[in-house]
């Protein structure tokens, strides 16, 4: 199967990607206190180079893709609401915790998650509505690109006259053109992002779940044998 380490490096699309936002991480430091993309602050638990397990005030431990998430300085900025945080008294004077009146300030729970396990040969696929249409499609970190089969590509609704194979990419099988799309949705389950930049690939046997779709999830986590995508 043609699937292997698509590095996509001289795409060009006419928007382009998101430019990452300032002050992102690049890995993730045990120790580290970060805010998250919801605006809650946390301290990362253990060094990894992708999925950082951030720990929170009530406890909670949750996995983010690291450009997810930002550095913050020691104590955590000003104004942020913690889980621990009290409403104060009226006159000015803080409410102790065995106050009456106290008000404790819960995190929400995560958000949506789905869990896939692996085949026979270790790869994770799943079945997604690319603008509508069911197609099966293999999980690849290594693509930088949703890449579709000319027939996937076809079922989406790009018809061939709409292909304009004017990029190449090194694969593993050597080098290959395609032609740059943009897909109008692709839907996973109950989870839907619009306009995801694709490649369609000449030869191409098997379509692909690549990292223009995996990094738009809040994260994402491969370990032993399941795939744990949250939003």
């Amino acid at each position: 199967m043609k699937r292997a380490a698509l590095a996509f490096t001289v795409v060009v699309f006419g928007g382009g990607a998101a430019p990452a936002v300032a002050q992102e991480l690049t890995r993730c430091v045990a120790g580290q206190h970060v805010i998250d993309k919801e605006g809650k602050t946390g301290v990362i638990a253990a060094d990894d180079s992708k999925l950082c397990q951030v720990k929170y005030a009530d406890g909670q431990i949750y996995g983010w893709i690291f450009w997810n998430l930002r550095p913050i300085a020691v104590p955590a900025k000003p104004g942020l609401v913690t889980p621990d945080a009290r409403v104060p008294d009226p006159t000015g004077k803080p409410l102790s915790a065995n106050d009456p009146q106290a008000l404790t300030v819960l995190r929400p729970s995560p958000n949506r998650t789905l869990v896939y396990h692996a085949d026979r040969r270790g790869h994770f696929s799943l079945t997604a509505a690319v603008n509508g249409a069911p197609i099966r499609l293999v999980v690849d970190t290594g693509a930088s690109l949703v890449a579709l089969t000319l027939d996937d590509a076809r079922a989406a609704g790009i018809g061939p006259n709409e292909l304009v194979f004017n990029q190449i990419t090194q694969t593993a099988n050597g080098r290959v053109r395609f032609a740059p799309v943009m897909l109008r949705e692709i839907r996973i389950e109950q989870h839907s992002i619009d306009n995801v930049p694709a490649a369609v690939i000449e030869n191409l046997d098997q379509s692909l779940l690549g990292m223009s779709f995996l990094r738009r999830l809040k994260s994402f986590e491969m370990r032993e044998g399941a795939l744990t995508i949250s939003w």
